[in-house]
């Protein structure tokens, strides 16, 4: 008996979903709706391994009523899921999963005691039009049905939120695609399941794709908190890039000006969107403090566009400054960064950020004062805001 779904193409959809499931399982487990969402993926895993018949060809059919037991939990586990994303109690979360699970499995041994006479003949549930094959067709499909309509009606509430990112908006109609995909080839596949119209397909190419679908769609849109766990983990978040970006221009902005900084005692150990933020708004103060240092007439070249032009006059002004000279009067603050929200301000620092060592390799190539003192222990700050 062959399998629906070609083993070159199921074996890395399965190794994906396994992957997926044991990460999430290690590393997002706290949560009750983290939970419900993993024994989904493991159910489903489960399932789509028992559709590849060509493991055990002698029981495909038994292997084929077993996946659809084993789909029956991983749709109840995402019931549970949805019922809490849609508001319910958090600790009735336990007693009504019992509930579902029992749902499942009552509907579960329906589809082995009608498929009976199929595993006797080898066949599967569906390949022949009799009752049989319809009775398994409504027992697989009544709970598929009330869970889509929960999760779409979650979903569709989420969608139309006015208060939700753009990533958000796209991870929620994404998982309204899978559903769709889902919904579109069940009214489908239950007539032609249940024997109602006459199809030679004896494989269920017809039931699995759709189910593949989407299982490996699902898992994707699960994954992608545990890819941004692993990425904070590793320093590849955001956050943490941003940080890595400005420690440069942070450091000798602040080595300049060190009485700005909010909170010398952390020494980098805040978290990462904290860090960021206290490096804007540390980066920003040091900026105004030293733009009053900046020389009236500077020999910065013509060629230089304002965020280097910019640049070169900071690093004019700490050198001014570490010099001793007081500040200048009414210093222009041509081409500094303005702006009334944190994230365009943090846009136009990273700018002078990548600007930065160009322009303090140029000033210092037209000077030949040692480093300042403060400079040693920026290096030593930036080595501690590495670790």
């Amino acid at each position: 008996m062959n399998s629906p779904v070609p083993g070159v193409v199921a074996a890395p959809l399965i190794g994906f979903v396994a992957v997926v499931t044991l990460g999430r399982w290690a590393l997002l487990h706290q949560t009750v709706t983290d939970r419900l969402f993993n024994r989904a993926l493991a159910w489903a895993g489960i399932g789509m391994l028992l559709l590849e018949r060509g493991i055990a060809p002698r029981f495909g059919s038994l292997m084929h009523q077993l996946s659809m037991g084993c789909m029956l939990f991983a749709i109840m586990s995402a019931y549970g899921a949805a019922m809490l994303w849609a508001g319910a109690d958090p600790n009735g979360a336990r007693r009504r999963q019992r509930r579902y699970d029992l749902i499942a499995a009552a509907c579960g041994a329906v589809i082995l005691i009608v498929g009976t006479p199929a595993r006797e003949q080898g066949t599967l549930l569906g390949e022949t039009a009799d009752v049989w094959s319809a009775a398994s067709a409504l027992a697989f499909c009544l709970p598929a049905i009330a869970c889509g309509r929960r999760m779409a009606q979650v979903l569709y509430r989420e969608l139309v939120s006015e208060d939700i990112t753009r990533r958000e908006r796209l991870v929620y109609g994404a998982l309204l695609t899978a559903l769709a995909v889902g919904a579109s080839s069940l009214p489908f596949s239950a007539l032609l399941f249940g024997g109602w119209m006459p199809v030679e397909d004896p494989d269920l190419i017809r039931w699995a794709w759709p189910i593949f679908t989407v299982i490996v769609l699902t898992t994707a849109l699960l994954a992608v908190p545990l890819f941004d766990l692993l990425a904070t983990r590793a320093g590849w978040d955001r956050s943490r890039r941003f940080c890595r970006r400005l420690v440069p221009l942070w450091t000798d902005v602040t080595g300049a000006v060190p009485e700005i900084v909010l909170d010398p005692a952390s020494n980098g150990r805040d978290e990462p969107e904290v860090r960021l933020i206290r490096m804007t708004v540390e980066i920003r103060d040091a900026l105004l403090h030293l733009n009053r240092y900046a020389p009236q007439d500077l020999p910065i070249p013509a060629a230089a566009g304002p965020v280097q032009s910019y640049a070169m006059r900071i690093a004019y002004a700490i050198d001014a400054k570490a010099e001793g000279r007081g500040p200048v009067h009414a210093a222009p603050r041509t081409g500094a960064p303005e702006s009334r929200d944190l994230d365009t301000e943090l846009r136009q620092l990273l700018e002078l950020a990548r600007a930065w060592p160009a322009a303090r390799a140029a000033v210092d190539a037209k000077t030949t004062r040692p480093p300042p003192s403060w400079a040693r222990a920026g290096l030593l700050r930036r080595l501690a805001m590495r670790a």
